[in-house]
């Protein structure tokens, strides 16, 4: 399955992925997948997000460029973050193909 695939299969069942940014590695909760500026693009949440009232999450959004991913994976026991990316998050994204 493509890294693309396997994005999109995230966002549906809203599963947290593991991933490989360059060459470092990191975990993270995929919002929104699609296209900008000619590229394929996720807005995902990076980091952890304790869930819990009076703890701060310890991450923050960012588009990403598909091309720059790898060795993605869901992972079914890890909390997948619900927060709300700000407008200003959804920029890199022109055109979205699925979104959660």
């Amino acid at each position: 399955m493509s890294v693309y695939q396997t994005l999109k299969e995230a966002i549906e069942k809203k599963s947290a992925v593991t991933f490989t940014f360059h060459g470092k590695a990191g975990f993270g909760s995929p919002h929104s997948l699609g296209t900008g500026d000619g590229e394929e693009r996720v807005l995902l949440y990076r980091g952890e997000d304790a869930h819990e009232k009076e703890v701060p999450p310890q991450g923050k959004w960012s588009c990403i460029r598909v091309q720059d991913l790898t060795d993605v994976h869901l992972l079914s026991d890890t909390p997948f973050h619900t927060g709300h990316p700000a407008e200003s998050h959804l920029q890199g994204l022109h055109k979205i193909d699925v979104s959660v």
